[in-house]
């Protein structure tokens, strides 16, 4: 860095103290000012930049979406600026030795403005100046702010014991997926889950291994909602939820029909249940939304739908449509 005659003692310790990159070119684009914040973190010495043509000291640039701004700002004169948000580390800038991740580039928002005018006249030629800001620590705190809130979002959706979502998730994503069936017309499949004699199951074995007894039910019901908007929810107690968007009335019952068996395959016992094992009853609903037709319809057939399957004798899948009841 090197300074003209005439300029205050000052000016030197004042540029060389600046927390971000400086660099000015001239009107052919060579380099002719460099501060040390910038040549520090882009490895270089000051011979290595001065009077050099600026994409002879940085050719990664070239042909980069940062030239293109670059001489747009010269052509222009108006400043340019790019954010970090919306284009990639411009300059091969690195945290300094003794970071702990050295060869990290970094992140950088970076500011080109071309000289006025008037002071082109006064300094006899146009110059541009480039500002670089280090702003990794930003990104960073702002990732970490995303991850942050992605967690509790996750954890407000999600329930602890059985590792699927819970009510509030599901009463989003049954009004999401509604509306999407409103929408494209087609039908949006709903099963109701109810573990079997429940209370005399956590009579039985104590509540521990009932809730061992819903994680593996939980489990059984998400491994059949394997496309990916299917969703597999706690609804309450031990009633879970599978809504299946876009699915027809055998396709939802196919499905409610392999859980059922699943689950009485799996052979558990419970001495509390006439079946002598853990079995679950299942309330089927399909529907297509009509302009008649609120959200709440389609629940409150798979509830009764379910309320059927128990009167029924249990370990069932039973089905309820608008106008008709049957049992499967």
């Amino acid at each position: 860095m090197s300074l003209a005659q005439g300029t205050p003692p000052w000016m030197a310790w004042a540029l060389g103290s600046v927390q971000a990159g400086l660099l000015v070119l001239d009107e052919s684009l060579a380099v002719v000012f460099a501060n040390p914040w910038l040549l520090r973190r882009a490895r270089l010495q000051a011979e290595d930049v001065l009077d050099r043509p600026f994409f002879e000291v940085f050719p990664s640039l070239k042909g980069s979406h940062f030239e293109r701004r670059l001489l747009g700002a010269r052509t222009v004169g108006f400043p340019a600026l790019l954010s970090e948000t919306l284009h990639a580390s411009a300059f091969p800038l690195y945290a300094l030795a003794g970071d702990t991740s050295p060869q990290r580039l970094l992140k950088q928002s970076i500011q080109i403005i071309p000289m006025g005018t008037a002071q082109a006249r006064e300094a006899g030629g146009r110059y541009l100046m480039i500002q670089v800001w280090d702003v990794t620590p930003s990104v960073m705190r702002e990732r970490l702010l995303k991850l942050q809130a992605e967690r509790m979002h996750a954890m407000a959706h999600v329930d602890a014991l059985t590792d699927i979502g819970n009510r509030r998730h599901f009463d989003a994503m049954f009004d999401r997926e509604w509306r999407n069936a409103q929408r494209s017309q087609q039908s949006l499949g709903l099963v109701l889950f109810d573990v079997d004699h429940f209370k005399a199951y956590n009579d039985t074995y104590g509540h521990q291994r009932g809730d061992e007894c819903l994680r593996l039910v939980a489990s059984i019901v998400e491994a059949q909602a394997q496309r990916p908007r299917d969703v597999v929810c706690r609804y309450g107690g031990e009633e879970i939820a599978m809504l299946l968007p876009d699915t027809d009335l055998a396709g939802t019952l196919r499905l409610a029909h392999r859980v059922v068996d699943e689950v009485r395959a799996r052979d558990l016992p419970h001495e509390g249940s006439p079946f002598g094992k853990v079995t679950v009853s299942a309330g089927v609903a399909c529907e297509c939304p009509t302009s008649g037709l609120g959200a709440n319809a389609l629940i409150l057939l798979a509830d009764r739908a379910l309320y059927q399957a128990k009167r029924q004798g249990r370990d069932r899948v039973a089905v309820l449509e608008l106008s008709t009841a049957t049992a499967s």
